[in-house]
């Protein structure tokens, strides 16, 4: 028989193998500053990271699993292909600028001063689940469109400013934004964006994990 000890072991062998597995497959930028024009070029199933990046404009090439920008300031990315997964995450970060010429199934937007999200076509926009974000432009070819979280709060008094959600979509050529559904996406401690179903089965999972280092102690 496999001792607690041994358990929590192996544990902690399979958490470090995945987060080890996770950093390899991810193409990192970090503490970029002053780049003028740059060109990314993504390998074979890579995500890409940008962190605490600073006045910075990039092209990116290649097909990326998904984009993650981090604690980032003036920064604008170009992305000539397709985003794998169609998820484009950003959060803390202020005047960013992204520019798709492919589409994006689901923009996750937490935290943001202000935002440009720049599309060929209204159709290539998915969905937006976005909370706390100052400013949001919306430009599909030649028109504009200018989102507040703010002014959304008027239209939805149940939500708290702190942690209310909003999901922004474009039924029919019209941009409708409502309420969070208990479908959004929330983010972990960790950074990672999970369903409300997923976080519920982390945190059972972290819980058991105290138990079995609380046991192994005694």
């Amino acid at each position: 028989m496999i001792s607690v000890k041994d358990q929590i072991q192996a544990l902690n062998n399979n958490l470090a193998s995945r987060m080890n597995a996770k950093e390899s497959a991810t193409h990192l930028i970090k503490n970029a500053k002053d780049v003028e024009q740059e060109v990314i070029e993504i390998g074979d199933r890579k995500a890409l990271h940008l962190l605490q990046c600073e006045n910075c404009v990039y092209t990116v090439q290649g097909k990326p699993i998904k984009i993650s920008i981090e604690m980032c300031k003036n920064v604008t990315l170009k992305i000539e292909d397709k985003v794998l997964t169609g998820m484009v995450d950003v959060w803390k970060s202020e005047s960013i600028s992204l520019d798709f010429d492919r589409s994006v199934s689901i923009f996750q937007l937490d935290n943001i001063q202000s935002i440009t999200i720049k599309m060929v076509e209204a159709e290539y926009f998915g969905s937006m689940v976005w909370s706390a974000v100052e400013d949001i432009k919306l430009q599909f070819g030649d028109g504009a469109h200018a989102l507040s979280y703010k002014e959304a709060l008027l239209n939805n008094p149940n939500l708290r400013s702190e942690t209310g959600q909003l999901k922004t979509t474009i039924p029919n050529g019209n941009i409708k934004t409502e309420g969070k559904s208990s479908c959004s996406l929330v983010r972990l401690e960790n950074g990672f964006l999970v369903t409300n179903a997923e976080e519920t089965d982390h945190k059972e999972m972290e819980r058991l994990k105290r138990e079995n280092l609380a046991r192994a102690s005694q």
